[in-house]
């Protein structure tokens, strides 16, 4: 069985996908940038701050996971997209906070030219472990 989930603040964004699909026991994350709601406005939060944009984004990932009866010691896998690969050292620190061993996810971390949202620095999506699904 496949369940889709969109918090209801995330539906501000209005884009045609779910923020996360459950298939069986795992958990699809959407690509999340580092945005934050003003009523039915979404803005980047920190632009040209690598590491403040992470903190949004764990912190929207947690809320997303939590949703789902989750969270992110739940997951398994991230896929960093960044726009300047200098910022890794940056966002590492951020990782560790949110990641602390033993929770610590395969991960992915590629730089690209540009994202979705023009002040973003960086995109994650990730995949988790659902034990149950309630």
């Amino acid at each position: 069985m496949i369940q889709y989930y969109n918090p209801e603040r995330f539906k501000a964004i209005g884009r045609p996908y779910s923020m996360a699909v459950v298939a069986e026991n795992l958990i699809f994350m959407s690509g999340q940038l580092p945005v934050e709601f003003v009523g039915d406005e979404r803005r980047v939060v920190a632009p040209g701050n690598a590491a403040l944009q992470v903190e949004c984004i764990f912190k929207n990932m947690n809320e997303v996971l939590a949703g789902v009866g989750a969270n992110l010691t739940s997951v398994c896998w991230l896929q960093f997209f960044l726009v300047n690969i200098a910022d890794r050292l940056n966002i590492d620190p951020i990782r560790k906070k949110w990641f602390p061993a033993p929770y610590l996810p395969a991960s992915t971390l590629v730089e690209v030219s540009k994202l979705a949202e023009p002040e973003a620095l960086v995109e994650i999506n990730a995949i988790a472990y659902l034990s149950s699904w309630a």
